[in-house]
């Protein structure tokens, strides 16, 4: 079910808007919208607070001109000696606990209200079982005076390591040692004691004592006071000073030349997040508005002149820069969510998918430059970030030209590797620069660098998705749609195996020819094993098909043959939409004829009925014409292929005159007037289709009779 939401009036508007508004002044449109919405994102990705402006490394020079305090600022304790002290507080804290009476209370009421125990009542007098009651309650009162602790306290280090506890009773607090408390297990070893010393006493009293269970009359009665020990932990923070002095304005702080010591590095340190703090008034927020403003324009502004000077096609093409636009910002928006979040390395980020994928759908010049833009707006973000952007622009470029043309699935393993080790080593020389010291590296980074490869390796997972996003096809798609037992490729090898054959030396030719001009050789092998698929609807009507000798188009008219033949372009494209070919792909079959004409039927025709009677649309292909190089090498491929295969002498010469014809025809007819090759281009493929075709059909020479011997 689908619902028709048009509005009339709304929608003849909209025709007149676009009738009015030119295709090119859309496309300005519509540039301009992208970038400039790509700016406020950028833009807020950045950090909102004031940027420090030095660059500084603990034990290197101070590069900079001399340094003095531009207000008084607090020198900042580290986080290391902040917790340090923070310990050393909190281990002298002595921890609250309360006396809670009621339970002593309730417990000595239970055990007053003990029974006697059965039969024992003859044998014991009621005077002496008072006398024993009296006695076990004196035994348990003196243990619940003295305090039996909470269970889960009694062997907690952390809480009693000073081994003192300030016992609060009646509103009083008291300091106590923690070995004068008992615990249920030593109240109760303890009366169980006193027990025995009674039996020993009192023989009398043994049926009594016997029948009595010390246990059951135990509970703590000292509980961890929790909200004091809060308060007073909360006072104690409060009171921790995060500041150990104060610079005045004006003071030095550093020469030029100067070797940054510990002191002079944490006094740095401080100076930058007070100042990276500190917005100032609204006059300095709006300079530091305006400069993260100039900062994005001229980034964009670069990377726009770039695409239009360098890859004017990629500029014209939405599609394509929008998928620029958008994988760029999404790198930036991560990075920023990672180094705002401050509990993950930014090294972990893999950043270099960038370029690769970028690589993968677009070129290596692209992704190059795209990932140093990125790089250079991330750097703005991140802790040492000259160590950042030399870090990510090398290592992209490396991984960018190391993975070169993808037709291996284990390119991207050894790619991986590559990043790995360019980021290693990368970082080691740097460090070695700025310490001169293996032992000052932070080896640690390495393991980042590690975690980093893997999940660039990963992201290719989503190469799927982005091409099914913006339409692009893949090195790793093309090389699987070449397969030979793809189904429609199988298809056609069974239903024509002519056919199959003519298009696997199309493409064979094509992409040694490409690959001297310069193009996509996969996309070119695709589109010539592709290019003629639709001939495996009606395979008997082709010549090379036709094993039988009989040929059907003998009971047909000129026309009807025309229309099947020129039929085969769109029911190849129909097929391939089927079977969910690219559209990359589906160019090289409508575009290999051309608009010319089925020759053989036209001329025929001609013949028979006269030129002036003869209407050439229904002899005509539609079309379009080529507008790459890779489907115009498809075209030349394609007719001189099957051209070549009709000659009645094969030999060097007859090749050349073969291959100079098609190529004089197809420019007067103007086939290649929208291709984008050059004179130079068409010298190389006539030589290189003249070589190839010689040694296709091995033309040898023909020696002299006295030279043949033996």
């Amino acid at each position: 079910m689908c619902f028709d939401l048009t509005i009339p009036g709304v929608n003849a508007m909209s025709r007149k808007i676009r009738e009015w508004i030119s295709p090119k002044l859309w496309n300005r449109i519509f540039l301009v919208t992208l970038f400039l919405f790509t700016g406020v994102v950028l833009y807020f990705s950045l950090p909102q607070e004031a940027r420090f402006r030095y660059e500084y490394q603990k034990g290197r020079p101070w590069m900079h001109a001399t340094l003095y305090a531009p207000y008084n600022f607090a020198i900042l304790k580290s986080d290391v000696e902040l917790t340090h002290e923070k310990d050393s507080l909190l281990r002298d804290q002595i921890p609250y606990f309360v006396y809670v009476d009621s339970v002593t209370q309730r417990e000595l009421l239970l055990l007053n209200k003990f029974p006697d125990p059965q039969g024992t009542s003859k044998s014991i007098s009621s005077g002496q079982i008072l006398s024993y009651k009296i006695k076990l309650a004196g035994i348990y009162g003196d243990i619940y005076n003295a305090g039996i602790i909470d269970q889960n306290y009694i062997n907690n280090p952390n809480l009693l390591r000073n081994g003192l506890l300030k016992i609060v009773k009646n509103n009083v607090g008291k300091e106590i040692q923690i070995n004068s408390l008992y615990s249920l297990k030593s109240a109760y070893n303890e009366i169980h004691r006193k027990l025995g010393e009674l039996n020993t006493q009192h023989p009398e009293w043994r049926a009594y004592i016997d029948n009595f269970h010390p246990e059951n009359f135990l509970a703590s009665n000292l509980f961890y006071d929790q909200t004091k020990n809060r308060q007073l932990t909360d006072k104690i923070l409060e009171n921790l000073s995060a500041n150990r002095g104060i610079v005045q304005e004006g003071e030095r702080i550093v020469s030029q030349g100067d070797i940054i010591s510990f002191s002079t590095f944490t006094i740095l340190e401080s100076l930058r997040i007070t100042f990276e703090k500190n917005r100032g008034e609204n006059s300095t927020y709006i300079l530091i508005v305006l400069g993260r403003i100039l900062l994005i324009v001229m980034l964009l502004l670069t990377l726009y002149l770039f695409l239009l000077n360098i890859r004017r096609k990629l500029i014209r093409s939405r599609r394509d820069v929008s998928f620029i636009m958008i994988t760029l910002t999404l790198m930036v928006l991560f990075c920023s969510l990672v180094t705002k979040s401050g509990t993950i390395n930014i090294y972990i980020v893999p950043f270099t998918a960038l370029a690769l994928i970028i690589r993968t759908f677009l070129d290596t010049r692209v992704a190059i430059f795209v990932n140093m833009i990125a790089a250079l707006i991330v750097g703005f973000m991140v802790p040492n970030g000259y160590e950042f952007v030399l870090l990510q622009i090398l290592v992209g470029s490396i991984a960018v030209i190391s993975l070169n043309k993808m037709q291996k699935r284990e390119q991207l393993i050894l790619t991986a590797l590559f990043i790995f080790i360019s980021y290693s080593a990368i970082y080691i020389g740097i460090s070695l620069i700025q310490e001169a010291n293996l032992k000052a590296i932070d080896w640690l980074n390495i393991k980042w660098f590690a975690f980093n490869a893997i999940f660039t390796l990963m992201t290719y997972l989503f190469i799927y998705i982005l091409e099914k996003s913006f339409g692009f096809v893949s090195d790793i798609t093309l090389i699987e749609l070449t397969f030979t037992n793809q189904k429609l490729l199988k298809t056609l090898s069974l239903e024509a195996p002519g056919t199959f054959h003519h298009s696997l030396q199309v493409a064979n030719l094509s992409e040694m020819a490409i690959s001297k001009i310069g193009g996509n050789s996969l996309l070119v092998r695709a589109g010539a094993m592709y290019h003629d698929i639709g001939k495996s609807v009606n395979s008997h009507y082709f010549i090379e098909n036709q094993i039988t000798g009989i040929n059907p188009h003998n009971n047909l008219s000129n026309e009807k043959s025309a229309e099947i033949i020129i039929g085969h372009v769109d029911q190849g494209i129909e097929l391939a939409r089927k079977h969910k070919i690219p559209e990359q792909v589906i160019d090289f079959i409508r575009t290999h004829h051309g608009t010319t004409k089925t020759g053989y039927f036209y001329q025929k025709s001609v013949n028979s009925l006269g030129i002036n009677e003869v209407e050439d649309d229904k002899f005509t292909y539609k079309g379009p014409l080529p507008t790459t190089r890779e489907t115009a090498v498809v075209m030349l491929a394609d007719s001189i292929e099957a051209a070549s295969r009709s000659l009645a002498i094969k030999n060097p010469e007859n090749i050349r005159n073969l291959v100079e014809n098609i190529f004089r025809q197809k420019v007067e007819l103007g086939q290649l007037e929208y291709a984008p090759l050059t004179f130079k281009d068409i010298r190389v493929l006539k030589t290189l289709f003249q070589e190839k075709l010689i040694n296709i059909y091995h033309v040898r020479m023909n020696y002299p009779d006295s030279e043949i011997k033996n």
